[in-house]
């Protein structure tokens, strides 16, 4: 070759031997515990292990071809790395005075103590409760996110008492 012994080396222009690409649409659960699928390659059914804890856009070569790896949106959690992230809605009244509630993981609710006077957009992180890691070992955390719930409609007598802490400087 022409090009090789004017430059030495090989032909950058020569084409490799390409490994066909494919893309595999999972949803999000499916890809933060993993999953068996059968997918169709070259008209052949192949049985195929997708990993926990597989990120969005991530490749994985089988040797003959390779998948990429598509995440649906889930509709209350968002990932970012390892870690989720959610939002959760507390009332007015337990931002003031604490209490405990309910959030989702995703390995299930878990219990979680609100703090009297706990602010708007406060962030509570828990420990191991996010998405496995895909090289190692453990899982990442989840960030939950606290909104506090302004009622947009009082009672007569709600409207009262309000009015009546508004006196005394709350």
């Amino acid at each position: 070759d022409i090009f090789e012994q004017f430059f030495g080396g090989g032909n950058p222009f020569r084409q490799a031997r390409q490994i066909p690409r494919y893309s595999l649409k999972i949803d999000f659960m499916e890809a933060i515990k993993g999953v068996n699928k059968e997918v169709e390659v070259e008209g052949k059914k192949r049985k195929i292990k997708i990993p926990a804890g597989i990120g969005e856009g991530v490749g994985i070569n089988f040797g003959d071809f390779i998948l990429s790896v598509n995440v649906k949106p889930h509709e209350i959690f968002e990932r970012d790395g390892d870690d989720i992230f959610v939002k959760v809605g507390i009332p007015y009244s337990m931002a003031i005075l604490g209490g405990d509630i309910k959030v989702p993981t995703v390995d299930g609710d878990v219990k979680i103590r609100i703090r009297p006077g706990t602010q708007s957009g406060t962030m509570i992180r828990l420990r191991e409760k996010g998405a496995p890691r895909l090289h190692g070992r453990g899982q990442g955390d989840e960030y939950v996110r606290i909104n506090i719930l302004i009622p947009e409609k009082l009672t007569k007598t709600q409207k009262q008492k309000i009015e009546e802490i508004k006196d005394e400087g709350l």
